[in-house]
């Protein structure tokens, strides 16, 4: 693999591993208790704004990435430029699953609600699902042979 599309698998690797330690330091966290649990009218507070936030944000992050997929097709541009434009596409859309999930995991070790927790999961599953793949970049960005050879050259 080229290692233009090898960058997208390092910068996607480097977010799932960021996320999956948080998670796992945050099972410790509340193992260990060395944070005090806040009281259960602020967990509940907690529960809503952490769910209203990742059904936003992944809502706006699948809009906005479909968007700039469509974008990045109808431009003229070559290979390295749509490959480009597809790469801060994707860490935009990335970010936007990680924040939520973070957030998750940051909630569970302030009130060890493994619901929190639960969510968090869900958003880093969520993550790991949409690993870029070099067939499936070429798909997206109807990338042609010749592209294709200016870019893996």
């Amino acid at each position: 693999m080229a290692k233009n599309f090898r960058l997208f698998n390092i910068i996607h690797l480097a977010q799932v591993l960021a996320m999956a330690c948080f998670a796992i330091v945050s099972v410790v966290v509340v193992q260990m208790q060395l944070i005090e649990p806040v009281t259960s009218s602020l967990d509940r507070l907690l529960q809503l704004i952490a769910v209203l936030i990742s059904v936003v944000m992944l809502f706006v992050g699948f809009r906005l990435f479909k968007s700039r997929i469509m974008k990045i097709r109808e431009k003229t541009v070559d290979g390295p430029g749509r490959l480009a434009n597809y790469r801060s596409a994707c860490i935009i859309w990335w970010a936007l699953i990680e924040g939520p999930g973070l957030l998750s995991f940051t909630c569970f070790m302030l009130t060890g609600n493994y619901a929190f927790f639960a969510l968090g999961i869900f958003h880093l599953m969520i993550l790991i699902m949409f690993t870029p793949k070099r067939d499936n970049i070429i798909l997206l960005l109807d990338l042609s042979n010749k592209d294709l050879q200016i870019i893996e050259g």
